[in-house]
């Protein structure tokens, strides 16, 4: 198993992955739109200097062959092309943007699953950054999809104890993130099925807002 995969299937950044999304359904509850949309920039950004780095390396890299540099550096242009890509207000758009985001991730994660497993390359350092970046930024996307339903269904309006209630929901539920961390090498498995589940409710009651 790869280095990036090795990293994906860990139960630690599985927990890692759950409490982005529980902060980026926060920060739905929480911010305008405007600000909900500067978060989801600033992890595209975050992203792409990740595969900035990743880039640079490379190029100095004197352990990999020339066609396998290229192969890999076209993935990665690619994903730097669609990561710098402008704010996408509208529902269609937005959905687009993110669908052409990961498949460009996806591919270049393969190929250097590929290219790269085994070799000397130093930008291995950043493959940790690189799957706590993606993370992040696809949790972004998918807590702000709900505020763009909402928009497209002019059902805006929020009743504010219901707000505070998930609020608390959330809260709770990242309390309970950090307890079950410190306890995951027990219980792997199990913990990633009920951590999995209990955010499952949360995000059923959230979108329930908007319905």
């Amino acid at each position: 198993m790869s280095r990036i995969k090795e990293l994906r299937a860990s139960i630690e950044k599985k927990i890692d992955a759950l409490e982005q999304q529980a902060l980026a359904l926060e920060a739905q509850l929480t911010q305008t739109k405007d600000q909900a949309v500067q978060r989801l920039e600033q992890g595209k950004q975050q992203l792409r200097e990740v595969v900035m780095s990743v880039q640079a390396d490379l190029r100095k890299s004197k352990d990999i062959a020339d066609h396998v540099k290229a192969d890999v550096q076209a993935k990665l242009d690619h994903l730097q092309v669609q990561l710098a890509l402008g704010k996408a207000e509208a529902r269609d758009a937005f959905d687009e943007q993110r669908e052409k985001i990961f498949k460009a991730l996806n591919e270049f994660e393969t190929i250097a699953d590929q290219k790269l497993t085994g070799v000397a390359f130093d930008s291995g350092r950043l493959w940790e950054q690189l799957v706590g970046r993606s993370n992040s930024l696809d949790a972004e996307f998918d807590a702000l999809k709900h505020r763009l339903l909402a928009e497209g269904r002019q059902q805006l309006t929020m009743v504010e104890a219901t707000k505070q209630e998930l609020l608390q929901q959330l809260r709770a539920y990242r309390d309970d993130l950090r307890v079950k961390r410190q306890m995951v090498r027990a219980r792997a498995d199990t913990f990633d099925l009920d951590l999995r589940e209990g955010l499952e409710q949360i995000k059923t009651a959230f979108r329930r807002l908007f319905e």
